[in-house]
């Protein structure tokens, strides 16, 4: 019998590509992988992707026990989404963060969260947004909603009534576009959706236009996870992935398979299973339960 493994992940990971392009990149992804288990494990290992998954739908699979087919199943979970699953059920446990570089800023195993506006409409810090209308991306988002809502929760900003108008807008890019199109006035996102959206056709001079208002302080990158009761199998999987996409060797195939959809060729590196716990204690004060934040 192989050892088979499922892989999942959901359909916002990246605000470059989505839908059957997504896939592609994951599965040309999961391919390195399992070619790299392989030779750790044997032949027989394989790693079947799943269909794209709902942040919470996903949550929901990762914290039920592998069974059937499945000896492990691997993750490729968003940080808040992460920090429940786990706090829930502790067999879920991050063992790898991929590692980020926005910029001329040092590669590393965090990111940040921005609030940003057009240069031109007068708003210049979180002091001028009370009134205007905001854009976030997923309620399900760690930089895209949760962050940013706590960024000005802290600068005597409500994240919902300190606004005119609210909408969450389905993505990074769809609220950056929507500020550059001037349809909001406001936008929540990691510290690269500005440079994301000037990748895009007709947005080329976004970082002219777009200017960057707030700043979080780092938050963990975006986690692999395993749920694997086969804790040998875990390891493997864990040497695996550090195999494959190692940092300072950005044209492996590994890493160059890594940028088709994460936007980054720095490579993986180890991560605590608990190193997300205080995103948690940023839903408190905003009086968000975990169940508000998986919402569908």
């Amino acid at each position: 019998m192989p050892t088979t493994l499922s892989l999942t992940y959901y359909p916002w990971i990246t605000q470059s590509i989505s839908g059957p392009a997504l896939r592609q990149a994951i599965d040309e992804f999961r391919g390195l992988l399992e070619g790299q288990l392989r030779q750790q494990i044997g032949n027989d290992a394989r790693i079947e992707l799943q269909n794209a998954m709902e942040v919470p739908e996903q949550i929901a699979d990762m914290m039920v026990p592998p069974s059937g087919a499945f000896a492990c199943k691997i993750g490729l979970l968003n940080p808040i989404g992460y920090a429940i699953a786990h706090a829930r059920t502790p067999a879920v446990r991050a063992v790898a963060v991929i590692r980020r570089k926005i910029g001329d800023e040092p590669a590393g195993p965090t990111y940040k969260a921005q609030l940003y506006s057009r240069k031109d409409s007068g708003i210049a810090n979180v002091k001028d947004v009370r009134g205007r209308a905001i854009g976030y991306g997923s309620p399900q988002s760690t930089s895209n909603f949760l962050v940013p809502a706590m960024m000005l929760w802290e600068q005597g900003v409500h994240p919902l009534n300190g606004f005119a108008r609210v909408e969450f807008t389905g993505g990074h890019d769809k609220a950056a576009m929507a500020v550059y199109q001037k349809r909001l006035e406001i936008g929540a996102g990691h510290d690269g959706v500005i440079f994301d959206l000037a990748s895009k056709p007709g947005f080329e001079d976004a970082n002219e236009v777009l200017g960057r208002i707030a700043w979080s302080e780092s938050i963990p990158s975006d986690p692999v996870a395993l749920n694997c009761p086969d804790d040998d199998l875990g390891k493997n999987v864990v040497r695996a992935l550090l195999e494959m996409a190692k940092p300072n060797d950005g044209g492996s195939p590994g890493n160059q398979a890594v940028k088709k959809f994460w936007g980054t060729t720095e490579g993986f590196e180890s991560i605590s299973a608990d190193a997300y716990g205080p995103l948690l204690r940023l839903m408190y004060p905003l009086g968000l339960r975990p169940d508000d934040m998986l919402r569908k």
